[in-house]
């Protein structure tokens, strides 16, 4: 019986990735995904971080190229954006009322590198490579962005509540996507929402 070894640290972007047929999964026209972000900045703000605290898990390593990030549930925005910290027992309402919540709406179809299930060994990967450390997602966004194929972007299982998934937009697919409405998370119209959301990861209403 062969000795299993242990697993290593994840896998770098295949020399031959360039060649192969990208697995990928098709949101259509119509879809309806969602960001949660400050209120002051642009619902479609594509980050184009230079500083290394400030990167996000798929951003182009040398900025030359920006990336956003959405999910196709609510509440999947929600603990991405706001409940990172495992530490943390309760959202502060001064997070909640510098924040709003945009829907935006697919125009054109959107081709995203499909890096979860059984799509992660055709694209040479593994779960690894999703939840590991970001530099070496820096260099597969790096890589999928440069495919000859021009995917618009990447779609993933969220860290924070992997039953449901995120997406990473590159810049070049921004006109494929379209802002229908946003609003502030602790207006009235939220309410329900938002307590919905804090029930969800057992935390309480902010005092």
């Amino acid at each position: 019986m062969r000795k299993s070894e242990p697993p290593g640290p994840p896998p770098a972007p295949p020399t031959d990735l360039g060649t192969r047929t990208l697995k990928s999964i098709r949101i259509g026209p119509g879809a309806i995904l969602c960001r949660i972000h400050r209120t002051k900045q642009e619902a479609l703000y594509f980050g184009r971080e230079t500083e290394l605290h400030r990167r996000q898990r798929w951003d182009s390593p040398d900025a030359s190229y920006g990336v956003c990030y959405m999910a196709e549930e609510d509440h999947i925005a929600f603990v991405e954006t706001l409940l990172r910290d495992l530490s943390r027992k309760d959202v502060s309402e001064t997070e909640l009322e510098i924040r709003s919540i945009t829907r935006l709406r697919v125009r054109l179809p959107l081709r995203l590198v499909a890096m979860h299930g059984k799509y992660l060994r055709g694209n040479g990967a593994d779960g690894s490579v999703v939840q590991g450390p970001y530099p070496n997602c820096w260099k597969w966004s790096e890589a999928l962005h440069g495919h000859p194929s021009e995917p618009d972007g990447i779609y993933f299982r969220a860290r924070h509540d992997d039953s449901g998934f995120s997406i990473a937009l590159f810049e070049r697919a921004g006109e494929r996507v379209e802002e229908i409405e946003s609003t502030e998370l602790l207006d009235a119209r939220m309410s329900r929402t938002l307590g919905g959301w804090l029930d969800r990861y057992g935390l309480g209403f902010p005092s």
